[in-house]
């Protein structure tokens, strides 16, 4: 595999540099620690067969073997990262190594015909340099939610988006959605089909050897390989009887104030059993504090309280640590 580099961070080089050793070494696992989105970060060993076949799930879609050239934007610690080392040895890419940052691309000038990145990362690429993410022809964003404000401005854009679906677990992604339309699904990849069980997401996976995952993800399922993804059951909040989905409320505050530095969550209430409450940092308090008073929410969604916390927490994958925030300004 052919590699060049966009930046002289020696970590960085050094991170890639390691797992590529790993890949190429005689042990048939890799171990990775999952993302810790919903409690402590466990150490899953993934065996390398699996890696590869996730990898070709993804070059199927993307019909990779008829491309020449790829980005490295994520650290290879994380599984992002080292699935695209693996996918770009597998179809023999030129891998261009860019420095792991929130604007990783700012220096490119040539073009990449795919590249993975992180929510946080396009959005920060849209502020700085927007004109570079056309040198991109697919991109995949994965790690944390898709925003429907970042949907809305990669619109405008000529590289084709999708945001990803999938787990530690699953090695990487098993389904993908493109962003050129607010209202499109998720699709499965590769032989991957779905059932639900209450909501709930269920996984078959012929080529990972995955029988039935159960997820925690709540979707509306539209086939066996189609759904929309409605958030986490570990975050559901119980009001009055009515389901809130912390995370698909956010995305509605967030096409009005733009901002990530804030969370919804819940507490204990007398009357509605939960009450939706807002996080967030002390910066956008202000805009909060005047959505909330001006903004037409219903009875059941209309936060109740509103706590500022210095920083929000995140997890060791970057994305915020919802259980730690909560348990920083509630006391049930």
């Amino acid at each position: 595999m052919k590699f060049n580099l966009l930046t002289e961070n020696k970590d960085t080089v050094s991170d890639f540099k390691g797992f590529l050793a790993i890949w190429n070494n005689e042990s048939n696992t890799v171990l990775q620690k999952s993302s810790g989105s919903t409690g402590p970060p466990k150490l899953i060993e993934i065996p390398k067969w699996r890696m590869k076949a996730s990898a070709e799930m993804t070059g199927d879609f993307f019909e990779l073997d008829k491309m020449n050239t790829s980005l490295l934007c994520i650290s290879p610690k994380y599984i992002g990262g080292k699935m695209m080392v693996v996918r770009s040895a597998l179809y023999n890419l030129e891998l261009t190594i860019a420095d792991v940052s929130s604007n990783p691309i700012k220096n490119l000038t040539k073009k990449i015909d795919f590249a993975a990145m992180v929510p946080l990362q396009v959005d920060t690429i849209l502020d700085e340099t927007p004109e570079k993410l056309d040198l991109i022809k697919y991109l995949i964003i994965g790690g944390a939610p898709v925003s429907l404000n970042l949907e809305k401005r990669l619109q405008s854009r000529k590289c084709m988006a999708f945001s990803t679906y999938g787990m530690t677990e699953t090695v990487s992604h098993i389904a993908l959605k493109i962003l050129d339309n607010q209202n499109a699904p998720f699709k499965a990849i590769g032989e991957t089909s779905f059932k639900e069980n209450d909501g709930e997401l269920i996984i078959h996976s012929p080529q990972l050897k995955i029988q039935a995952l159960y997820t925690n993800d709540i979707v509306e399922l539209i086939d066996e390989y189609h759904f929309q993804w409605r958030g986490r059951k570990d975050f559901v909040i119980n009001s009055g009887g009515i389901k809130i989905h912390p995370e698909k409320l956010e995305e509605k505050i967030k096409d009005k104030i733009v901002e990530n530095n804030f969370i919804i969550s819940s507490t204990s209430d007398v009357t509605y059993g939960e009450k939706v409450i807002i996080i967030c940092e002390e910066g956008i308090f202000s805009k909060i504090q005047q959505l909330v008073n001006n903004w037409c929410f219903d009875r059941y969604t209309k936060p109740k309280e509103i706590f500022i916390i210095e920083k929000l927490p995140l997890t060791i994958n970057g994305k915020i640590d919802r259980l730690a925030a909560r348990g920083k300004v509630i006391h049930d």
